[in-house]
């Protein structure tokens, strides 16, 4: 049985000139230099997740709101779309982005506050 949410977007379907107006939140926290992708905060907060389509889109206002100072950092999917990729995790294809060093100086991680183990 496949479930949508709600707020799922297509990211195929978003190449609107809207796009500098959608964004995401991503933690600081829960993204590790070790792990394969970057880890976003759910919509409302709730939770973690690699998974875009969970993570938003929020508009700048309510990402800002949900971000933490020195815990998350809020992106545009603008700004990370180049780099996005599918991945199926926990049997659900969806976007992600990669944990690479290029899209961590992309989204204004610190090198040095990276964390390398929970």
């Amino acid at each position: 049985m496949e479930v949508k949410l709600h707020n799922t977007i297509l990211f195929e379907e978003a190449n609107s000139s809207a796009d500098a107006e959608k964004y995401f939140v991503v933690s600081l926290r829960w993204s590790l230099i070790n792990e394969e992708h970057i880890t976003f905060v759910r919509q409302e907060a709730m939770a973690y997740c690699y998974n875009m389509n969970w993570a938003g889109p929020m508009t700048k206002i309510e990402a800002k709101e949900r971000c933490i100072k020195g815990k998350m950092l809020v992106v545009s999917l603008s700004q990370i779309r180049s780099f996005l990729v599918k991945a199926t995790i926990d049997n659900v294809e969806s976007y992600t982005l990669p944990n690479t060093e290029e899209v961590r100086k992309i989204i204004g991680f610190d090198a040095i506050a990276f964390q390398m183990v929970v």
